[in-house]
């Protein structure tokens, strides 16, 4: 009679092989083990090109210099609204990382000012908002600049709206216990509808949206206490831009992140319309941070196109407020993954040439990211220390931390240097 054993010992062996594969740690996981044990340095602080914008020599007038003065204003108790950052950009910034570690380092130095501009209903489902809880029914109709846009081209400040024809709501509970200041940004239509607002379960006010002509239009919510939760419910035909929710003091930042969203796409929303937005926002520092799309197909005579994009992009930006600050940054590294070798994608650097001359002509700050990263190709070095996913285009989670932590570092040093007497 045979071994019977033999079988059992081979399924055994299988098993336990099974198992061993399933609780293994993932590279992920080592990762993280391995930079828990040993944490990777602060990374550099970004090196901000701060150019004069008024005047010569060391008395001039930067262009950050706008900034600085709320953030002085800010620090000395004298300022009467929060430093407002409106953090313009694609599917790197989109899902609030960046933004919100800003909030956390620049907040814990200036205070927490809340969380700023909301889009009502995000036009994409990869934008988030971590500073604030927000929910919607389904009933709205949205649009933005990387997806299907209305005629009019009417897509307020932060590129995007939501429209009710019949009824729909919406709720915000900010995380932050500060929030003392609430405002919608609508349109004003012919046939336009009802908008209820309610603080903290109690009717605030009620917004006629109806007018003769399009045009946009600001509410101001009244609010008597730290605001806990905002409700919206729209009657009829209301197109919603946005709600600010912001304290009196600290710093703000919007994220204005847009999946798929491209230089050329934010032109969809009507100049003249945005401009106004812009204005009555007003935020110190306005941050454009755009390209990772356009990496992957700018070739030839497109780059200089490129540039006038951007131009284009920032005029308004300068129009709407000529004394506040703007910073450009420029794309990160990239390897070309479906090119033998991975070699780094060679529209980077040039692409980073041009939106320096972009923000050199407007009077911008500049931040040349790649060479912070390391320079061409320093995007595997990233992927390997688990800052960036396997694309070699996106940050994770740590290296939307560093990349943040460096642009606030960058900003503070400034500051110190706008301070010294």
């Amino acid at each position: 009679m045979g071994d019977v054993r033999a079988p059992l010992v081979v399924t055994c062996a299988l098993v336990v092989s099974a198992l061993a594969a399933i609780t293994a740690p993932t590279h992920a996981e080592k990762l993280v083990r391995r930079t828990a044990a040993h944490p990777p340095p602060a990374p550099a602080p970004a090196q901000l090109d701060n150019p004069c914008v008024k005047g010569t020599g060391p008395s001039c007038t930067r262009a950050l210099d706008g900034f600085f003065a709320a953030l002085a204003a800010t620090e000395a108790g004298t300022a009467t609204a929060p430093a407002r950052i409106s953090y313009l950009g694609d599917s790197l910034t989109a899902d609030d990382i960046i933004a919100q570690r800003l909030r956390h380092v620049l907040g814990g130095r200036f205070g927490d000012g809340g969380p700023g501009f909301l889009h009502v209903v995000p036009p994409h489902h990869y934008c988030r908002h971590r500073a604030v809880k927000r929910a919607a029914s389904a009933s709205w109709t949205v649009h933005g600049v990387s997806s299907p846009f209305p005629a009019d081209r009417l897509l307020g400040f932060g590129g995007a709206s939501a429209e009710s024809q019949g009824g729909a709501t919406a709720r915000f509970a900010p995380l932050s216990k500060r929030v003392t200041r609430a405002e919608i940004y609508y349109l004003a239509q012919p046939g336009g509808g009802k908008l209820d607002v309610a603080v903290d379960g109690k009717s605030a006010t009620s917004i006629a949206t109806a007018a003769a002509a399009k045009q946009a239009a600001y509410t101001q919510v009244p609010v008597t206490a730290a605001l806990a939760r905002l409700d919206l419910a729209a009657r009829g035909r209301v197109r919603l831009f946005g709600v600010v929710l912001e304290a009196d003091r600290g710093v703000v930042v919007d994220n204005l992140g847009v999946v798929n969203a491209t230089a050329k796409s934010w032109g969809k929303n009507r100049r003249d319309h945005w401009q106004g937005q812009l204005a009555h926002r007003a935020p110190d520092l306005f941050v454009v941070m755009i390209g990772t799309n356009e990496a992957s197909w700018l070739a030839g005579a497109a780059f200089a196109e490129h540039a006038r994009v951007v131009a284009g992009l920032l005029a308004p930006v300068r129009a709407a407020n000529p004394d506040a600050s703007c910073l450009v940054i420029s794309p990160f590294d990239q390897l070309d993954y479906e090119q033998a070798g991975a070699p780094p994608r060679a529209s980077i650097a040039r692409m980073v040439e041009a939106q320096r001359a972009a923000a050199t002509a407007a009077g911008c700050a500049f931040w040349d990211a790649q060479a912070w990263m390391g320079g061409p190709g320093s995007s595997r070095a990233w992927r390997r220390a688990g800052w960036l996913t396997n694309d070699f285009a996106h940050p994770t989670h740590e290296g939307s931390k560093r990349i943040a932590d460096a642009l606030a570092a960058g900003l503070l040093d400034g500051y110190a240097h706008f301070r010294k007497p």
